[in-house]
């Protein structure tokens, strides 16, 4: 049965702050993955332009350190040299769960250039590895197609 939708006081097994450390920050976390082996959760933090990584096991103790890494999304800046803020909201992990995929941007006017961007996250490192720009207009869902050979 679904105890949050019944209201269950059984229903939230932990809750842990991302995106900051000020317990009145407001970072707006807009989407998770989950890494295949079940361990940590990625989370897409809207407000504060960075990327949680969630240690499930930790949260789980109410562990207050189970965010074990915060890492930021930068957009490039733009021509006029402007940069513009990263606003994450899409999340992917790939099979082997080596990467994070991140989609983010602000939105924008419907004339103006492609304002979004891709992050690629190295989940080993903690840090972004690539960044793809002019990938539409406020992007939000992804998802990742990894092509095989047989």
């Amino acid at each position: 049965m679904d105890l949050a939708r019944t209201g269950s006081p059984n229903a939230e097994a932990a809750r842990v702050r991302v995106g900051t450390d000020d317990p009145n920050g407001q970072t707006r976390p807009f989407t998770l993955a989950w890494t295949p082996d079940g361990r940590e959760i990625v989370v897409a933090n809207y407000r504060s332009n960075n990327v949680s990584i969630v240690d499930l096991r930790l949260a789980l103790a109410h562990d207050p350190s189970a965010e074990v890494a915060r890492i930021p999304v930068i957009r490039p800046p733009e021509p006029d040299g402007t940069v513009l803020p990263g606003n994450p909201k899409g999340t992917a992990v790939t099979t082997n769960g080596q990467y994070a995929v991140v989609s983010g941007g602000p939105r924008l006017d419907p004339d103006a250039p492609l304002s979004g961007v891709v992050w690629i996250i190295n989940l080993r490192s903690r840090a972004v590895v690539a960044t793809v720009t002019g990938v539409g207009n406020d992007p939000y869902g992804l998802t990742i197609l990894e092509h095989f050979e047989e």
